[in-house]
């Protein structure tokens, strides 16, 4: 398990290093341009279509790309968070359907419609993109959220708490919040990958960041066309993109596995070479 746990941990440290140390990384680079997709002086990858090196691109373009999908990812939880819990304590069920019905109606919705919406709204703003891939997110949160929820709220601790007094804060800020708190940093994880496929695709339709940024997903959309003459303008940034992803999966989904699984997992294991 501690193998498999270094492995996944060694797949997200990755983007995370061009994240990180990227940019200062990147100064060494020359600013002047060479010609496209052709040779660079500095590193074997070559330069992209506005001649720049493809390497220090991607060095310089993975802190707007993972911060905003953090960010987005983050409000969006904050507000589905809300709006799931609020639902699973209702005491009437009209209130419960006051609550859920617009999710319901948001979840008929596709997502990509959304941001394609906002984004000539906003004029390609990202802010709003971000924004509107927030809302979409919200939705199936909510959702999560409440059905997580909806089994604690209504146990016999809550019940026992709110006898002894406890405050409505407490019980479900503190209590109910723990409780489930598990199954929703599996889907925190989940949602994270959903945000940065929505922004990758918001990019790669034009729809988001300048087309001339260094962002990882805009150089995949910009360079496409080039693939086979320059690959590593579109493979480079892509790779990032995929080692980030696949990397918070795989890694949340081992860090909160059940341990119970896990121990019955390792005992049939040892009983088969046994």
């Amino acid at each position: 398990m501690r193998m498999r746990r270094w492995l996944y941990s060694a797949l997200i440290a990755v983007p995370l290093v061009f994240v990180i140390a990227g940019p200062v990384l990147a100064r060494a680079a020359p600013a002047e341009r060479a010609t496209p997709f052709g040779p660079s002086e500095w590193s074997p990858l070559g330069t992209d279509r506005l001649g720049r090196d493809v390497l220090a691109a991607a060095l310089t373009g993975g802190q707007t790309f993972l911060l905003t999908g953090l960010l987005t990812v983050l409000g969006a939880y904050l507000v589905g968070f809300l709006i799931g819990m609020a639902a699973a304590a209702a005491p009437r069920v009209w209130l419960d359907d006051l609550l859920m019905r617009p999710i319901d109606v948001l979840l008929c919705i596709p997502s990509l419609l959304i941001i394609m919406v906002a984004a000539l709204r906003g004029r390609g703003s990202a802010v709003v993109i971000a924004c509107a891939i927030g809302l979409a997110l919200v939705a199936p949160i909510a959702r999560f959220v409440r059905a997580a929820a909806a089994g604690v709220v209504h146990g016999p601790v809550m019940d026992a708490l709110r006898m002894q007094g406890q405050s409505r804060s407490f019980r479900y800020g503190s209590y109910a919040a723990r409780e489930i708190s598990r199954p929703l940093a599996a889907d925190f994880g989940v949602r994270f990958t959903a945000a940065i496929y929505f922004l990758a695709s918001a990019n790669f339709l034009g729809l988001g960041f300048d087309t001339t940024s260094t962002d990882w997903a805009v150089s995949v959309a910009a360079n496409k066309d080039a693939l086979l003459i320059a690959p590593w303008s579109v493979v480079l940034p892509g790779a990032l993109i995929v080692l980030l992803v696949v990397g918070t999966n795989l890694l949340v989904d081992d860090l909160l596995a059940d341990p119970r699984a896990v121990a019955a997992g390792d005992l049939r294991r040892a009983g088969g070479h046994g």
